[in-house]
């Protein structure tokens, strides 16, 4: 095959006509092009129709893996895509569902204030009570409940130190030691 392209390319150029010395036709492009084909077209029989076919497939080929990549490549960035806009959308959802929580809060501690709770009391038929209204009644055997002692005084007891055996010094174990030894056994 290799022979075959070298035996092309030696007839291509032995074909090729010398380049002319005039510059005019040089700065024409479209007559330089017509010549470039008129010098082809004696070599085109000499091309190899199988040649041509090989080329032909690895165009194709290469066409295919290139599109192949490109429809993966457009798979990819189109999850992405919907990936990011649903993203997007939960976010727009938590945000509008803060909003309406903070508006609850709102609601919940407008409701619960105190000019509000003395309205609804007094629409539901109570009336502030004064001192002179008060009456106490004495149950017996009630005993109410006492404050809280917030300080307790903590006594703490070291059971080491409340042993005799850590508050007596060595003469005193000695003498406790030899009183214990010199007793009569019964």
């Amino acid at each position: 095959m290799m022979m075959k392209m070298n035996h092309f390319f030696e007839n291509f150029l032995t074909s090729v006509a010398p380049a002319r010395k005039n510059t005019r036709r040089a700065l024409r492009p479209y007559q330089s092009v017509a010549e470039m084909g008129a010098t082809l077209r004696p070599i085109a029989p000499q091309l190899r129709i199988q040649f041509q076919r090989e080329w032909l497939a690895f165009f194709v080929a290469a066409v295919a893996v290139l599109g192949m990549v490109a429809g993966l490549y457009l798979n990819v960035t189109a999850s992405a895509a919907i990936a990011g806009r649903e993203i997007q959308a939960l976010e727009a959802q938590i945000a509008a569902n803060q909003r309406v929580n903070a508006d609850l809060q709102t609601n919940i501690a407008v409701q619960l204030s105190h000019t509000v709770l003395h309205q609804r009391a007094l629409e539901l038929g109570y009336q502030p009570v004064s001192r002179e209204d008060l009456e106490y009644v004495v149950v017996p055997g009630y005993y109410p409940p006492q404050g809280v002692e917030l300080v307790t005084p903590v006594v703490t007891v070291d059971p080491l130190a409340a042993s005799p055996e850590y508050t007596e010094s060595l003469f005193d174990w000695l003498a406790r030691q030899i009183q214990s030894g010199s007793r009569p056994l019964n």
